[in-house]
């Protein structure tokens, strides 16, 4: 079994180990091959009666499957895991690799589990290796305290959609400033996200790291929505849509 992360890769994967082991029945589940209303059933089905022997596929192959006869998994581009831009990029990252590893050898079996990386010491990696959950989560934690990330506080996204960048640019800043007498210590932004334009919005986000105090919560509800309607009056920003977050996952 071969877990990647990137949905391009996998038919150029797939013709390799064709190549690699040609008597093999190698297949792929990605987003393209089980668009039938049963092909994820089927396919499932075949690599249990092992009428497949190497499958292919994203985190979907794992995700609520219990295998038999699996003998070998491999996690590719395990740098492209751990490069997300978020703060529970380790936690996932961690969960995901140690849920894969799961499914190499079942019951009175072994089996093993191959990562590729450039990053052989991260951390994150050996906590997998040693199937160490207090480690990571003590480092998680730590993280959390020291940045005031969840669970220690509520985090609000807002995200603002336009096709003109400089419109967007504008309405996020007019915004964040509306927001920054009582809010000022709890936000950070805006900027543009890594992936900055979608469907041909232009895309600008900020966050609110508030402490867990229900009374400040409901408050800033409220004043995010209210600055919402009064954005909307300008014609300028009339079109720019704004889209709130709490705890974003």
């Amino acid at each position: 079994m071969i877990l990647c992360k990137r949905n391009s890769a996998f038919e150029r994967i797939e013709e390799i180990l064709q190549e690699v082991f040609p008597y093999a029945k190698v297949a792929r589940m990605d987003i393209d091959s089980v668009r039938g209303k049963h092909a994820h059933d089927q396919l499932i089905q075949q690599f249990e009666k092992k009428k497949i022997d190497i499958l292919v596929g994203t985190q979907m192959v794992v995700k609520g499957l219990d295998f038999e006869n699996v003998e070998l998994v491999g996690i590719l581009d395990a740098d492209g895991i751990l490069s997300f831009a978020d703060f529970r990029v380790n936690e996932r990252a961690y969960q995901l690799m140690e849920q894969v590893s799961g499914r190499a050898g079942r019951k009175d079996n072994s089996g093993k589990v191959f990562i590729q990386t450039m990053q052989v010491m991260h951390p994150v990696l050996l906590q997998v290796q040693q199937h160490d959950y207090k480690l990571m989560y003590d480092e998680e934690i730590n993280k959390r305290q020291q940045f005031e990330y969840p669970p220690l506080s509520r985090i609000i996204k807002l995200t603002f959609k336009h096709k003109m960048k400089d419109v967007v640019q504008d309405a996020a800043v007019i915004f964040a400033n509306a927001l920054q007498n009582r809010y000022r210590q709890f936000i950070t932004g805006p900027s543009e996200p890594i992936i900055n334009r979608v469907r041909n919005q232009y895309l600008m986000e900020m966050l609110l790291k508030l402490p867990r105090n229900k009374k400040l919560i409901e408050k800033c509800k409220k004043d995010i929505l209210f600055q919402v309607a009064v954005l909307h009056n300008e014609k300028r920003y009339r079109s720019v849509v704004a889209v709130p977050d709490v705890d974003t996952i």
